[in-house]
């Protein structure tokens, strides 16, 4: 209620078209999610809607969206005619998961032809969702957060790189608070895509005031976007086992799976997508042309290993391709330790080899349902099928 009568306070002094409040600026926090549902967030956001409808504003803030007996860190965006959320946070700082799911709501809103995209505090530290909200053509970024005190310049080396990186205006919108030992201490700031400081930084719960000019000035060189060639994702063990070694050095999770892969279709795109999904970097040991044999006779592969191995790495969500010529990946699991093994939901649980051995050292073993009811073997069944007739 101390945070719905700030907000209502400081949307009637405000002078903008657009208001932002930051991360979860409705509770914080401290707060007992579980308590709660959607019903007392629409309540207090109708209560923001009906104060708006007399002073023709756009304000966007952070709360709950309880949906499906989940929780999700959302950003709402609240005008006279509607409310809806824009955006729920995919990628949660550790430990958050126990509260919240990671989202996959990602809207946008354009005012006075200005395009904003949103990402909420600990995204700010992984270039590639900004990278793809560039792809939809925003012209403002906007950072959510709760940033705390102790990694204040972090916050503002990220915004600052945002803005550069991506040629874009970068608004970053911090909360005043403290979670147990950490102080949120605001310092909310805006950068312009050259990477000028556009207000100055408080402390202090306030109104900051920018303005971003409609035309952007002309870049004196264009921005460029390449297209990497992705070769360099197939790997050998050895080459793997130090790549990774690095990796989790840093506290990254390991995804492996494993697979013959031999005519790509919508079944696998999913699965591999959705592995990905489960960690920082997926790891498909690809069943090689003699082992393939092995498991499915001397008609197969189709495609040769090289052929396979070069569609697996242009796909985004692989990040390594390994080949193995045994049956099954087991030595590759025990040579990797993957924080995450995965097969098909038509594996149990018990069969899957290298379960046991990735659970002994904390591991996890995760089985993915299936969203198409396809297969190479039901696709090779149907050309036949086709072209016989």
């Amino acid at each position: 209620e101390d945070n719905l009568q700030k907000i209502k306070d400081f949307i009637k002094i405000a002078k903008g078209d657009l208001v932002f409040f930051p991360e979860l600026a409705l509770t914080g926090y401290k707060f007992p999610f579980d308590l709660f549902s959607q019903e007392n967030i629409n309540k207090a956001l109708l209560e923001v809607q009906k104060l708006i409808k007399n002073y023709k504003k756009y304000v966007l803030l952070g709360a709950p969206h309880y949906e499906k007996n989940k929780i999700y860190n959302a950003v709402y965006s609240i005008s006279p005619q509607s409310i809806e959320v824009l955006a729920e946070k995919f990628l949660l700082f550790p430990e958050m998961d126990k509260i919240f799911s990671s989202g996959e709501k990602r809207k946008f809103l354009e005012i006075n032809g200005l395009k904003i995209g949103i990402i909420i505090c600990f995204e700010l530290r992984s270039p590639e969702i900004t990278r793809t909200l560039i792809k939809e053509g925003i012209d403002l970024l906007a950072v959510f957060a709760q940033w705390p005190k102790a990694r204040i310049k972090h916050w503002e080396v990220l915004l600052k790189a945002r803005a550069i990186e991506n040629q874009i205006f970068v608004v970053g919108i911090n909360a005043i608070s403290q979670i147990e030992n950490f102080i949120i201490a605001g310092n909310s700031l805006s950068f312009s895509p050259c990477g000028d400081v556009l207000n100055k930084k408080s402390e202090k719960e306030e109104i900051i005031e920018v303005s971003f000019p409609l035309k952007l000035e002309k870049l004196p060189y264009p921005m460029k976007t390449p297209c990497l060639r992705f070769s360099h994702k197939i790997k050998s063990l050895d080459e793997l086992k130090s790549i990774i070694q690095k990796r989790k050095k840093k506290g990254q999770i390991m995804v492996f799976t494993n697979g013959c892969f031999d005519i790509l279709h919508a079944g696998h795109i999913h699965y591999l997508n959705s592995a990905r999904a489960l960690g920082d970097f997926l790891v498909v040991g690809l069943n090689s042309d003699k082992s393939v044999k092995k498991i499915k006779g001397f008609l197969r592969p189709i495609n040769s290993q090289e052929e396979r191995a070069y569609t697996l790495a242009s796909l985004e969500c692989v990040d390594y391709i390994v080949l193995f010529d045994e049956e099954t990946p087991e030595r590759l699991i025990k040579a990797l330790k993957p924080d995450v093994l995965v097969k098909g939901a038509d594996w149990e649980e018990n069969k899957i080899v290298g379960a046991n051995f990735v659970r002994s050292y904390g591991g996890k073993v995760k089985r993915i349902s299936f969203k198409f009811d396809t297969s190479t073997t039901k696709i090779i069944e149907k050309i036949l099928k086709i072209y016989k007739n």
